[in-house]
């Protein structure tokens, strides 16, 4: 092979001399703040001159610090997870909402229950017999 062949990187090895991800090595060349050639079938040939133009090299030293990312965006990743736990937390405070409007509603209804028996006459009442018809016409008349 020759020398020129051996410098040009590919997206993945740019992304590990930088410490960065495949997507963030991408979204640079797609914004044109990092040049490169497409390459065929997919991906893209990357300069190490013009890779080190646009993002620092890794160290030994940075490298022992830094997880080399392969595939995972780490910044939408982590957005989505507080985004997750967030949510997680409404849901369980509703729960927390609905189960407290539970125990209200049928305490509301005992009480309500037992205030209405207290303001209404339990007592059976005696059936009176029913007044012929002449005597509520006379009921009437003498009135």
């Amino acid at each position: 092979m020759s020398d020129v062949t051996q410098t040009i990187l590919t997206a993945g090895e740019a992304a590990k001399l930088v410490g960065k991800s495949v997507p963030t090595i991408t979204r640079a060349i797609k914004s044109g703040k990092l040049s490169a050639t497409p390459r065929k079938p997919k991906g893209w040939n990357i300069e190490p001159s013009e890779l080190f133009r646009v993002f620092s090299a890794v160290t030994d030293e940075t490298n022992a610090r830094t997880k080399i990312l392969e595939r995972e965006t780490p910044i939408k990743d982590s957005v989505l997870q507080v985004k997750l736990e967030v949510m997680e937390q409404r849901f369980n405070d509703a729960q927390t909402t609905i189960e407290d409007l539970r125990t209200r509603l049928d305490a509301e209804s005992i009480e309500r229950r037992q205030l209405t028996k207290q303001i209404t006459d339990q007592r059976e009442q005696p059936e009176e017999p029913r007044k012929s018809l002449m005597a509520r016409i006379g009921a009437v008349f003498t009135g």
